[in-house]
């Protein structure tokens, strides 16, 4: 069976299905294809945090679209839930980020947080010496320097995946669970993708796939410069009434969901593995043991994603082959779910020729660090 489509869209996380809806949006057809099926890897693992630190100076173009990207998060969630008829609440809870002034490390990274502060013209948070109510009676930190930030807020990513699955379907978007079986061919503008039921013949194919990226990008005789880095989590029972998100240390987050916390998470560069294994336990373990003994670390689930890094830490966004209609939105690290909202927009302008809201010159695939071309 062949099938027809405007743009096939390789990734069925977060952002290829925003990206997804976004061409939708434009009349366009659009199938989405994914092996390991709609949102089951780094976007279903994260834990949906929305954090600008009241940002208003930006000393990289990284930081500015991922603070300018959050900022569309209202408009862009209640998009979304007209499309797929599900409420996706935005939890304005707020954060404490809490350091403890009897660590070393914290310490250091108590100061390179203020230096950020000061650089980014940060107005809207108080700094106190006391723990937050929250924490009295959990927290074993004695000499503190904490900050509240009322502003901040995250959104339950687990949730968004599912409405961001029911738009694309109600738009007409197609799902399949497969990855290409052979090379791509590209003939008369359009572009063969051969899977083992069926072909697909798309105009424009646009990889925005993670971690797994880099595979794709390799059958295509592209050289990425990207590595996997496994984050672990785990989900515990809340231990306090409010919906705030708390960092310790600037090491350990714990976050609302429902009447639980998602806690975590580790860094783990170059890991392909995605079970949540000793380490993630060891890792977060120890901290919650260090910092909030008294709080029950049995866990309510344990789990792993894989988040996709560039060598120079900037996301690839831009054209692989323009002839070819071939495109890539990935690499956004830990961001992936923050930067969704002007990411989607950004590339639908791009694949229609339009100029972007944001300049993509710095997120160009072909910069110095990005892609290269296989040696034969």
């Amino acid at each position: 069976m062949s099938r027809s489509f405007d743009i096939a869209v390789a990734g069925a996380g977060v952002m290829g299905l925003a990206c997804a809806l976004e061409e939708a949006r434009r009349g366009r057809r659009v199938g989405v294809f994914d092996p390991a099926g709609t949102g089951s890897k780094a976007s279903s693992a994260a834990a949906g945090i929305l954090v600008t630190r009241d940002a208003h100076a930006f000393a990289s173009p990284f930081r500015e679209f991922y603070v300018r990207s959050i900022r569309r998060y209202p408009e862009w969630l209640a998009g979304i839930s007209a499309a797929s008829g599900m409420e996706i609440p935005l939890h304005r809870g707020g954060d404490h980020l809490i350091f403890d002034l009897d660590d070393p490390a914290a310490v250091l990274r108590l100061e390179a947080k203020q230096r950020q502060l000061e650089r980014e013209r940060a107005s809207d948070f108080t700094v106190t010496d006391t723990l937050p109510g929250i924490l009295e009676g959990h927290c074993r930190i004695r000499k503190a320097k904490a900050f509240h930030f009322p502003g901040e807020a995250y959104v339950q990513n687990r949730v968004l995946l599912e409405a961001l699955n029911q738009a694309c379907l109600k738009a007409g978007v197609a799902f399949l669970a497969e990855a290409p079986s052979s090379p791509w061919e590209h003939g008369a503008g359009t572009t063969r993708l051969r899977f083992a039921a069926e072909e697909w013949d798309a105009g424009q194919v646009l990889i925005a796939a993670g971690a797994w990226s880099v595979r794709l990008l390799e059958s295509l005789g592209l050289d990425a410069p990207m590595v996997s880095v496994k984050g672990q989590l785990i989900r515990i029972r809340k231990f306090h009434g409010s919906d705030a998100m708390i960092h310790l240390n600037d090491d350990l987050y714990l976050v609302p969901r429902g009447d639980s916390l998602v806690v975590g998470a580790t860094t783990e560069p170059g890991i392909w593995d995605e079970e949540f294994n000793e380490k993630g336990e060891a890792h977060i373990g120890s901290r919650l043991d260090r910092l909030l003994p008294e709080v029950s670390r049995e866990p309510l689930e344990r789990w792993a994603g894989l988040r996709p890094r560039t060598r120079d830490r900037l996301p690839w966004m831009g054209w692989i082959d323009p002839e070819r209609g071939w495109a890539l939105c990935t690499g956004h690290y830990k961001c992936g779910i923050s930067m969704a909202p002007l990411a989607a927009e950004s590339m639908s302008r791009l694949l229609h020729g339009e100029k972007t809201a944001v300049d993509l010159s710095p997120f160009n695939p072909w910069r110095r660090q990005g892609l290269t071309r296989t040696k034969a």
